[in-house]
């Protein structure tokens, strides 16, 4: 992959769920040059951090697959193609900058310098997180997948329901 294949540069369309981006794809309501964000997907959004296969296939089998680039708080698995970045947080369920996008923001990813970097300034970001009205409402609203979204932590620590041994005051393989 060429250094200019690493930086990719467009104005976002957002998605609040993968379905909806998967049938924009399939419709090609989509334009070379975007950078798809799909939001909601992670662990708590998800819930359950889903894997973006299915649109990410759509758009390879569309040749479109390094003429959009692809964000989202889910995740990807080995079989993705293209310029995709995953696992984004804090997530859009937890008020994280994806939560913020609008739809023509122009976003630019640098995976040479590891970054994505929204042409917003602060103030701009500022006035969108106050104006924000919360985690998009979930389909679960009771459940072990209710349960998991209430209790899971951020990805970038694994996703799990539970804090870790740091935290804990009792070892359960003692009792």
């Amino acid at each position: 992959m060429g250094e200019e294949q690493q930086v990719f540069t467009g104005p976002a369309r957002i998605f609040e769920c993968e379905e909806d981006a998967f049938a924009a794809v399939q419709k090609r309501e989509y334009e070379e040059g975007e950078v798809l964000v799909i939001r909601n997907e992670g662990p708590a959004g998800g819930p359950g951090m889903r894997e973006m296969l299915a649109t990410t296939a759509a758009l390879s089998g569309q040749g479109m697959g390094k003429k959009v680039a692809l964000i989202t708080d889910g995740r990807f698995s080995g079989a993705t193609r293209g310029f995709c970045v995953g696992h984004v947080g804090p997530e859009a369920a937890h008020g994280g900058p994806i939560a913020m996008l609008k739809d023509g923001d122009m976003i630019t990813i640098d995976a040479l310098k590891g970054e994505i970097n929204v042409d917003l300034t602060d103030a701009d970001f500022e006035a969108r997180k106050a104006d924000w009205k919360g985690a998009r409402e979930t389909l679960y609203t009771s459940g072990a997948l209710w349960k998991y979204a209430q209790l899971v932590g951020p990805t970038r620590l694994g996703a799990t329901t539970h804090p870790g041994a740091k935290v804990e005051r009792h070892i359960y393989m003692d009792l």
